[in-house]
């Protein structure tokens, strides 16, 4: 009932006792808030709390405590391990991490590469339906994760703006491509598995004359107890 539970709900806490408080201490604390909370009672009561107070009274009071103690200190024991590491530096993602949803050797074997398959028909086939794949290991999970993302970039010729076909900077093309590293942060209660985020890259231009060649990036995060490089 409580044990699949990472955060569960403090009947301790709502009924103003420490843990491990007495059976008579539990049915006094009960009695006393519920002279307060109880729906009739006008100015204090509160129908939300009453019925919070009386499962957690229900649930100290008999034959479920024993349960619900052992998922209490599992819960508080992971609280406390997620604090201490929330405590700690971000973790960056070794590039290695960071892969292209579709690999382009895999594509060429299928056939998808050939001239004029746009990309949406290339996923259609393939089903896969992002453009980066972050392996994350699950045991850091717990930390916020610093991925930078390498990303093509087109940067606009600062010697004729983009105007000038006749451009000894830029061969007159205008701009030029380059690359660039999005950085992103996933705090750990963003971090699921198979979770996929979507970013809209124009508000995330390195400056007014580079801008990044796609408009939307989907990231598919993949948290796993192994490492491997098939998903």
């Amino acid at each position: 009932m409580f044990g699949n539970t990472p955060k569960i709900p403090d009947y301790y806490e709502a009924l103003e006792l420490p843990f491990g408080a007495t059976a008579e201490e539990i049915r006094s604390n009960f009695r006393r808030l519920a002279k307060i909370y109880h729906p009739d009672v006008k100015g204090t009561g509160s129908e939300n709390q009453f019925k919070f107070l009386l499962t957690a009274y229900k649930t100290l009071s008999t034959e479920l405590r024993k349960e619900y103690d052992e998922a209490f200190k599992k819960s508080k024991a992971i609280q406390f391990i997620q604090n201490e590491l929330s405590k700690q530096k971000p973790f960056i993602l070794p590039p290695s991490r960071i892969q292209l949803g579709n690999g382009i050797l895999e594509l060429a074997r299928k056939g998808l590469m050939r001239k004029g398959f746009r990309n949406r028909d290339r996923k259609k086939i393939t089903g896969i339906n992002y453009d980066i794949l972050i392996k994350i290991k699950k045991n850091e999970s717990m930390r916020t994760i610093i991925a930078q993302i390498p990303l093509t970039v087109r940067i606009v010729c600062q010697t004729c703006m983009g105007g000038d076909p006749h451009c000894p900077g830029c061969d007159g093309a205008g701009s030029y491509k380059s690359s660039r590293n999005l950085t992103v942060e996933f705090p750990p209660s963003t971090i699921q598995n198979q979770r996929i985020y979507e970013f809209d890259l124009s508000k995330f231009r390195p400056d007014s004359y580079t801008h990044f060649k796609k408009k939307i990036l989907r990231v598919k995060l993949h948290v796993t107890s192994k490492l491997s490089l098939a998903v």
